[in-house]
């Protein structure tokens, strides 16, 4: 038997988050998860139109789901976008930032534009939604949770041509660690997730899921252990079910730390595994 105290301690019921990127792939899994445990949430993407219309989406199976624009790269949007939360939902608890912009370019194909562009949609972006969020939740006298959602790329090269995008994935790291002990005080824990091989895309390939498909197999679909140990490539449920732990009672004493969920890829054997390759001949 399941007791209530366990269960309560997932339960996000009255709380407000703010998700980035939330509109599709792992933002929409995240959203996904959040709400499943009763938090209000608010997605934001450049699209407005659209992001309100994934949120219509939500609404229509019975969560509490809000779309609104935002460049995340824009101090006025972002200003904007947090005014906005307060004035539907009163103040903001959870912050998610998600959003992200990953070109698969080599070095001498990387201008210094495109470099500009991921590092002020990865870092530049966090560092708006945090700053503008952590006075909310100082200002309002509770506290909160702030998650980044980094990549297992900030600390080896999971695939040559991203060099943009796995530098700005490690300053994610880095601002974690500043502001988990800058803000901790406050009452507001800082974290990061490590993230690995996702498969973003749901059954119908638009990154948009519900809660009968989210963690399906189509999503988390098989692939070699010499990719990921586990067999499998991971879904937006994964890095969901990471962020409702980071936020819930259950991470209460958790600041400062970046979670890895990659199904083991980060701690592949050097050498591969052989036992494996004499099995198979």
């Amino acid at each position: 038997m399941v007791q209530q105290d366990i269960i309560n301690l997932f339960d996000l019921t009255g709380k407000v988050a703010i998700i980035t990127g939330g509109a599709k792939g792992i933002g929409n899994g995240i959203t996904m998860r959040l709400a499943q445990a009763g938090a209000k949430c608010i997605i934001c993407g450049r699209n407005a139109k659209r992001t309100e219309s994934v949120a219509k989406g939500f609404r229509n199976m019975g969560f509490d789901v809000t779309g609104l624009g935002c460049d995340v790269s824009k101090t006025e949007d972002v200003e904007a976008l947090v005014k906005q939360a307060v004035e539907i939902y009163g103040t903001v608890d959870i912050l998610v930032n998600n959003a992200g912009n990953y070109p698969e370019l080599k070095l001498q194909d990387t201008t210094a534009e495109i470099w500009d562009e991921v590092f002020a949609s990865n870092v530049r972006g966090m560092f708006l939604c945090t700053k503008a969020v952590a006075k909310v939740m100082e200002d309002h006298g509770h506290g909160g949770s702030i998650i980044n959602c980094s990549s297992i790329g900030a600390f080896r090269c999971n695939r040559v041509g991203m060099s943009a995008y796995h530098s700005s994935k490690a300053a994610m790291i880095g601002f974690t660690n500043h502001e988990a002990a800058e803000l901790g005080p406050k009452g507001i824990r800082v974290n990061a997730i490590a993230i690995g091989a996702i498969n973003p895309e749901g059954p119908d390939k638009t990154g948009i899921f519900t809660p009968e498909n989210i963690a399906s197999p189509a999503v988390q679909f098989p692939t070699p252990v010499s990719m990921t140990p586990v067999g499998r490539m991971g879904g937006p449920a994964d890095i969901g079910n990471a962020c409702l732990y980071l936020v819930s009672e259950a991470a209460s004493y958790v600041s400062g730390i970046y979670l890895t969920v990659d199904g083991g890829m980060g701690k592949l054997p050097t050498f591969g595994y052989p036992e494996l390759q004499q099995a198979q001949k």
